[in-house]
């Protein structure tokens, strides 16, 4: 029994992005025992998974602020947990220098991870003994991730995400939207936070765009927030004309149960729009800075806007113009969701011949 170990620590959106990787190691060989290396704020997206023994849940972030004794001490039940396990194999999709430290720690026998072109610190390929590179084809982060999955000679590839919320989290979601939203009326879920200021598309472009969707599409708008995003929600909230639904606290778990009762996800590059795509639930996604061929919401019935420059793909989480979300038009991304509407009608049409 081969035993597998996945090094895939963070963020939302980048281990929503490795899921099809565990999927297919699953698929492949039904009886390996595997195991996820990840840090705690995104263990939710693992919690349940059928296809993980394991789920070994990390904070590096509290280490280096403090490593104290009870941060050694954390840091060396990890390492004796690796040990433990024994794994053949590590498969590191971090790239990064601590993701390579932890594969390396593992002892396993066979460590994959990307060539110096491909992970993003280079001193991360001192630690792996198998190197990929990516083929001309694997643009996108879900296809370059199973790439690294090449050295195992799988026969069938799984381009496939599982996520699951709990019945009390289903039963919480349930609850509030049976309180305030029209039966009926498609539901829209609409996203403004963005993790850097590059990704914003702005308070007044929301809100306008939250007004259009109510009046003329008859769509209950469900206002969706992370930690430290509710200024955002309240501003928009009093610039609109209409009443929109100004979604709870949620935590992980309930965000997804909530986005599968969404008709369509709005918003930026962010975890929730990656949650929303693998949900299956259709996307109008605003894109800036990041790449949308690599970074875009994975799979069908998505719609990108995203205005081409000089400096597209920068990846800067800071910019004195951020000329490319500002020309970014209510119009555009209002047509986007329409054409996204007309395009989902025809698909069911079709599918009902």
């Amino acid at each position: 029994m081969e035993r597998i170990l996945i090094v895939k620590l963070s963020s939302i959106g980048d281990v929503v992005h490795t899921l099809p990787v565990l999927r297919t190691i699953r698929y492949n060989l039904p009886d390996a025992y595997i195991a996820w290396v990840v840090e705690e704020k995104a263990k939710a997206i693992l919690d349940g998974n059928r296809d993980l023994d394991k789920i070994i849940a990390i904070n590096t972030k509290r280490w280096r602020k403090s490593f104290n004794g009870s941060a050694v001490r954390e840091f060396f039940d990890v390492v004796n947990i690796l040990r433990k396990d024994k794994f053949d194999i590590a498969i590191d999709l971090q790239g990064l220098l601590k993701s390579g430290i932890i594969s390396y720690l593992s002892r396993a026998t066979t460590i994959i991870g990307f060539d110096s072109r491909n992970c993003r610190e280079f001193l991360n390929i001192l630690f792996t003994n198998k190197k990929v590179s990516p083929g001309s084809r694997d643009i996108h982060v879900v296809d370059k991730n199973l790439s690294l999955l090449n050295p195992l000679g799988f026969k069938e590839i799984k381009r496939e995400f599982f996520l699951n919320s709990s019945l009390p989290d289903d039963r919480y979601i349930d609850e509030f939207l049976s309180k305030r939203r029209r039966e009926g009326k498609p539901l829209i879920a609409i996203n403004p936070g963005a993790g850097w200021r590059t990704k914003e598309w702005g308070i007044k472009n929301y809100a306008v765009m939250c007004n259009r969707l109510i009046s003329e599409i008859g769509a209950d708008v469900i206002l969706t927030t992370g930690p430290g995003e509710e200024g955002i929600v309240k501003d928009i909230v009093d610039s609109m004309s209409y009443e929109p639904v100004v979604a709870p606290p949620t935590s992980l778990k309930q965000l997804i149960a909530l986005l599968k009762r969404c008709n369509l996800f709005i918003g930026g590059d962010t975890g929730p729009l990656h949650l929303a795509a693998a949900l299956n639930i259709s996307t109008v996604a605003i894109y800036g800075p990041s790449d949308p061929a690599r970074n875009g919401p994975y799979g069908d019935n998505h719609i990108i806007i995203h205005k081409k420059l000089d400096c597209s793909g920068c990846y800067k989480r800071n910019c004195n113009k951020i000329k490319c979300m500002e020309m970014i038009s209510v119009d555009d991304v209002f047509e986007g969701v329409k054409e996204l509407s007309y395009l989902k009608t025809e698909r069911r049409i079709y599918a009902n011949r």
